[in-house]
């Protein structure tokens, strides 16, 4: 199991690669449509529009990698003082829960992205882009952040259930600030 989540966490990384180059894409895009505005008075690449997708998908992709790095935010005020077993079963808990709202979330998105592809809604812009298309893309990558979620929660909850209370720390706990630090300065390779 440690293996599919190590496997988990480098297709997470790729995915907040691409989330990135996205938004560097974007960025060009919204760049050229400023300067093309400026000189020309036209506007030829709808950066806007498209802009709007990207940070959509490349946040979808993003919150996987965030589950893998520990840098979703969790208030740690009472957690640092209780002994080792009842952090494992709160990571648990923890991990139960973003699962569980993630797959509310990928649910009600893929009503969505369903009833958008069934009425073959459009953008109402120049484009007339399909929306199930960048709707598609951004529920891949809240499907994949759901089952990463699940597949965390579920590896927790065995390794709990079979006293394995240390590992569970390692995986799902909180970062230390000490990892925290040492993440922040480790090179892209050396992350995650």
């Amino acid at each position: 199991m440690t293996a599919l989540l190590e496997a988990g966490a480098r297709v997470s990384r790729w995915l907040a690669w691409l989330g990135g180059a996205m938004l560097l894409l974007s960025a060009a895009l919204v760049s050229l449509d400023v300067i093309f505005r400026s000189l020309w008075k036209v506007s030829y690449f709808e950066s806007f529009e498209l802009s709007t997708y990207a940070f959509a998908i490349a946040t979808a992709l993003g919150l996987s990698y965030a589950l893998v790095s520990k840098a979703h935010i969790r208030i740690e005020v009472l957690y640092v003082l209780l002994p080792l077993r009842a952090r494992a079963w709160l990571d648990v808990v923890a991990y139960s829960g973003l699962a569980v709202v993630a797959g509310a979330l990928l649910y009600y998105c893929g009503l969505t992205v369903w009833g958008n592809l069934q009425s073959g809604a459009r953008s109402n812009s120049s484009l007339s882009l399909p929306l199930a298309i960048p709707q598609g893309l951004w529920l891949l990558g809240l499907a994949w952040f759901a089952l990463l979620s699940l597949g965390y929660a579920v590896f927790g909850l065995w390794q709990v259930l079979r006293g394995r209370h240390e590992l569970v720390q390692q995986r799902l706990g909180v970062a230390a600030l000490q990892d925290e630090i040492k993440a922040s300065v480790a090179a892209p390779g050396e992350r995650c």
